[in-house]
């Protein structure tokens, strides 16, 4: 009787809500995944028919118009379906967005589903993370949990997400922690990682335990050549910093063609069928470009020809506003990097070309890296997408790397530019409703050994107090930061975004 006493009831709880939210999420995201694969299936077959039957190409043609036309009624009457959606998770948590869980499951569900299976270079995960965090937020309504039960259902919901897209628990628990949250708590680390196992086990028992990718054997990359590995991630962080350049600026680009905003996801849906007629391993998020390069590599010149196409496809697609995630065509674009450099490595170096598949790999994780600013998601991602321990130690070098050269070069997480961006396109009203912002202070930062009355807040921010280690308490002017600390910070919900972006700058 002693022992049940002392149970944490509470935290069993969320145990099991987390695998209540799991489940659920497991069974929509693996719905998601299975349709998007066999209607992307299915249109590959299609341009091999219509290669044979050149007749029947109108058809296609208006069928793809009418897929474009179907996802503008979505966007139009639920605009928070547009993109990835994980940014808008990371603004439904930190809240500067409310989102309407009921009318994005099914809308995103479907448009998700007509823009990735039309072999758009699109990837699954982004969708599947924000149906996860929906499912999570239905969860906590139907079980009528305040504000604070809602943020943990929904971190739990776009792990299960993120472990259900690509058969990763652990990464999606990561990628809550390391993107979303950016802090360690026991109650979401124990709900998440219930909600991510859950989803998982449902994944596997629809389309196996398998590794999403299996590229075969891999050798102990030589310790003599790790000195590759630092280049590399330097590589791939100018790479990365171009891509975010180039996908930030693509609203601004698609504002300057003279049609109204709501056709602008027909550009890449007429972009996409003569792509499919002429290249149709070009076709979809990227999957099919690192099996080629898993199988053989092609010349430089052609890896670079490959790049730069597969760069322009992925912008145009993501930049028209179309529901669908960055992370398969990010991860296709580092693997050709990594074959880019991989190529160059062994022509002057003398490398020994069991390595190339190497370099694609550590790759990978390596741009990831640098366009998400999550290393420890990226390494996680690539283990168990590819089922490999074995280049856990230089993947681990590529990204520390990247993401070092990424903090020099001034490259930001692409999922909080892409919220701060979209929350200062509407006007910022005061809505009369306290939101509470938190803050880690970080060693070495400007924050570290501060005194209370030097931080400089925006007009309306005030600190409330302190978290240190299993206290709070109210500080007074002269109260010293310390590493570790959690800064809580009220403002009005209106404003949220903007005091966050100046903050952060502390740190």
């Amino acid at each position: 009787m002693r022992a049940l006493h002392n149970l944490k009831w509470s935290k069993i709880l969320y145990v099991t809500k987390g695998m209540l939210v799991g489940a659920i999420a497991g069974v929509v995201i693996s719905l998601l995944r299975a349709s998007v694969e066999l209607l992307l299936e299915t249109t590959f077959e299609v341009y091999h028919f219509l290669n044979d039957q050149p007749i029947w190409i109108v058809g296609w043609v208006l069928l793809m118009l009418l897929f474009a036309f179907i996802i503008s009624l979505l966007i139009k009457h639920e605009p928070d379906i547009k993109g990835s959606g994980i940014q808008d998770i990371e603004g439904q948590l930190h809240g500067s967005l409310d989102l309407n869980w009921s009318s994005i499951l099914w809308r995103k569900f479907i448009g998700g589903t007509l823009a990735i299976g039309s072999g758009l270079a699109l990837g699954r995960e982004g969708p599947s993370i924000q149906l996860g965090g929906a499912v999570g937020q239905g969860v906590n309504h139907y079980l009528k949990g305040n504000r604070s039960q809602q943020k943990i259902l929904i971190s739990a919901g776009a792990s299960a997400g993120l472990a259900a897209a690509f058969n990763a628990p652990v990464s999606g628990i990561l990628f809550v922690l390391e993107e979303m949250h950016r802090k360690f708590s026991g109650i979401l680390l124990l709900t998440a990682f219930s909600a991510s196992i859950t989803a998982n086990f449902v994944a596997y028992q629809i389309f196996g335990v398998e590794a999403p990718m299996n590229l075969g054997e891999l050798f102990q990359f030589p310790l003599e050549y790790y000195g590759h590995l630092v280049l590399l991630g330097v590589f791939l962080a100018l790479g990365g910093w171009l891509y975010q350049e180039v996908l930030l600026a693509m609203p601004k680009v698609y504002s300057m063609l003279p049609i109204p905003p709501y056709l602008y996801i027909f550009i890449p849906f007429l972009l996409v069928i003569p792509i499919g007629l002429f290249f149709p391993s070009m076709l979809g998020g990227g999957i099919e470009v690192i099996d080629m390069l898993n199988e053989g590599s092609p010349t430089l010149w052609l890896l670079v020809g490959i790049f730069v196409f597969r760069f322009i496809f992925s912008h145009l697609s993501y930049g028209s506003g179309l529901p669908g995630g960055i992370f398969i065509p990010v991860l296709s674009l580092g693997a050709l990097m990594g074959s880019i450099y991989g190529n160059g490595a062994l022509s002057l170096t003398g490398i020994d070309d069991i390595f190339l598949r190497s370099f694609i790999i550590y790759a990978m994780g390596g741009f990831l890296t640098s366009v998400t600013k999550a290393p420890l998601t990226s390494v996680m991602l690539i283990t168990e997408m590819t089922g490999s321990v074995t280049h856990l130690m230089p993947l681990a070098v590529v990204c520390l790397s990247a993401y070092v050269m990424s903090d020099f070069v001034g490259s930001e997480p692409i999922y909080e530019e892409l919220l701060f961006r979209k929350v200062n396109a509407q006007p910022r009203l005061f809505q009369g409703e306290v939101a509470e912002i938190t803050m880690h202070v970080e060693v070495g930062t400007a924050l570290d050994g501060m005194m209370a009355k030097h931080l400089i807040t925006p007009e309306g921010a005030h600190l409330v107090k302190i978290a240190r280690r299993d206290h709070e308490f109210i500080p007074h002017r002269d109260t010293v930061f310390l590493p570790g600390d959690e800064l809580i910070i009220n403002t009005d919900k209106g404003y949220v975004s903007d005091v966050k972006k100046q903050l952060y700058k502390y740190n």
